[in-house]
């Protein structure tokens, strides 16, 4: 169909820096700073890269429904989510004694609660064709458990 590489490929190349224990990735107008790979302190702060993970997917398919719901001349007046990460082997990740099974992230459930101005079943419809075009959908759905369901709000 075309044979130009940026037509059919995206590249992004980022760089990270250690500074004290934050490890500060810098995009093209910004820095990212990451300050643990989790935080089992549900009282902590720490900017994990596991909250940052779970934020990028549920905010990037957020984004990819309302681009969706523009396509399709409709306007997603509100939107919200949550998300449900699970993480497996987590006693690996702290280095409790006995513990050598690789850790990994083996499901994501996210819902959504939406609302636009049409029926349900277009609203409905409109959001799952957004997953389609969703790269981090379609990413994920081969790497992990992954689910998303989706309530419109009244």
């Amino acid at each position: 169909m075309n044979d130009i590489y940026e037509s059919t490929h995206y590249d992004l190349s980022l760089r990270g820096v250690l500074m004290d224990d934050t490890f500060k990735v810098y995009t093209a107008n910004n820095a990212i700073q990451v300050t643990s790979d989790v935080n089992f302190d549900i009282q902590g702060d720490a900017k994990s890269s596991l909250n940052y993970f779970a934020s990028s997917i549920m905010g990037g398919i957020a984004h990819t429904i309302i681009n969706e719901g523009k396509r399709s001349h409709l306007d997603i007046e509100e939107l919200e989510g949550k998300i449900h990460l699970t993480l497996a082997e987590p006693l690996t990740i702290l280095g409790v004694k006995g513990y050598e099974e690789a850790p990994s992230i083996t499901a994501c459930h996210i819902t959504y609660y939406v609302y636009a101005d049409t029926d349900d079943d277009t609203l409905i419809s409109v959001c799952h064709n957004a997953l389609q075009r969703s790269y981090i959908y379609q990413t994920l759905q081969r790497a992990m458990e992954l689910t998303i369901q989706f309530t419109p709000l009244v």
